[in-house]
C-alpha cells in the first residue's frame, strides 16, 4: 500500500532496540511530513552526533573530546570508580544526583558461556592503567608513609572504592569473582575495596528503569563486598 521507500525507512527505524512496526511507521510517516528545514536540522544533528561523538579515553563514557565531561570535572571524587557494563549505565546512575565520583565502563561483563573474557572488556585497561594512575596521583599529593608504618595508619589512608553496578546475573557474578581474584593477586587489599549497590532493587534489576529514589537509596546504603 506505502511506496517502497517509506517501507524501507520504516524497517530502518526498526533497527532501534524497543521500536516495533507501528511506532516505525510512525516516525517514517513524520519524517515524511517535516519541513525542509526541519529535515535539514534533523539530518544535519545526526551525521553532527555520529561525526563527533566518541568514548573517553579514561572511563568509556560518550564525549566529544579525549575526555568527558564527568572525566574533566575536577569536583569528581577520583577515589570513587562506579563499574558499569555499558555508557548507558552511566546516565542511569548520574538520576541519582548523589554520585559524585567516577565511572569505568567495561563494555562487557565476563561470560565464559557466550566467549567473553577478561580480554573483551576494559578490565585489563582497568587493572594496568587507571588504578596505577590514580595510585600514583595519590602518591604524589599525600604525605610519604614511614617504612615502618603500622596497619591501623595504613588503612587510614584513602581507599580507591569500586562500585558494582551490574545487572544481576551469571556474568555480573563472573565479572565479580575475577575482581576480587585479581586484586588479592596484586595485593591490593588494603588500598583497594569493592563495594555492591545496596538491597532494595529487584533481585533482576535493569539499570535502565530504575526510578531516581531507588537509586539514590541503593547508593547510599551500598556494602562492602571486598
Amino acid at each position: 500500500m506505502l511506496p517502497p521507500s517509506i517501507t524501507n525507512l520504516t524497517e530502518k527505524f526498526r533497527l532501534f532496540p524497543g521500536i516495533g512496526f507501528r511506532s516505525s511507521q510512525k516516525l517514517s510517516l513524520d519524517v515524511l511530513q517535516m519541513s525542509d528545514e526541519n529535515y535539514q536540522d534533523f539530518i544535519k544533528a545526526i551525521k553532527e552526533t555520529r561525526d563527533k561523538v566518541k568514548f573517553c579515553h579514561d572511563c568509556g563514557f560518550f564525549a566529544e573530546q579525549n575526555l568527558c565531561q564527568i572525566c574533566q570535572n575536577k569536583a569528581r571524587n577520583n577515589q570513587q570508580l562506579c563499574l558499569v557494563e555499558k555508557p548507558t549505565d552511566v546516565i542511569s546512575l548520574e538520576k541519582s544526583e548523589i554520585y559524585r565520583g567516577k565511572y569505568q565502563v567495561l563494555n562487557n561483563l565476563i561470560s565464559p558461556l557466550d566467549n567473553i573474557f577478561p580480554e573483551d572488556t576494559s578490565l585489563p585497561d582497568l587493572f594496568e592503567r587507571r588504578l596505577p594512575q590514580i595510585f600514583k596521583l595519590n602518591e604524589n599529593t599525600l604525605p610519604k608513609m614511614a617504612v615502618n608504618s603500622t596497619l591501623e595508619e595504613r588503612k587510614a589512608r584513602p581507599r580507591i572504592e569500586l562500585i558494582l553496578f551490574f545487572k544481576s546475573g551469571f556474568a555480573a557474578e563472573a565479572t565479580t569473582a575475577y575482581l576480587r581474584e585479581t586484586i588479592a593477586q596484586k595485593g591490593w587489599h588494603d588500598i583497594v575495596e569493592v563495594s555492591r549497590l545496596a538491597q532494595g532493587l529487584p533481585l533482576y534489576f535493569n539499570p535502565d528503569t530504575l526510578d531516581q529514589a531507588t537509586m539514590a537509596k541503593a547508593l547510599e546504603d551500598r556494602r562492602e563486598i571486598l
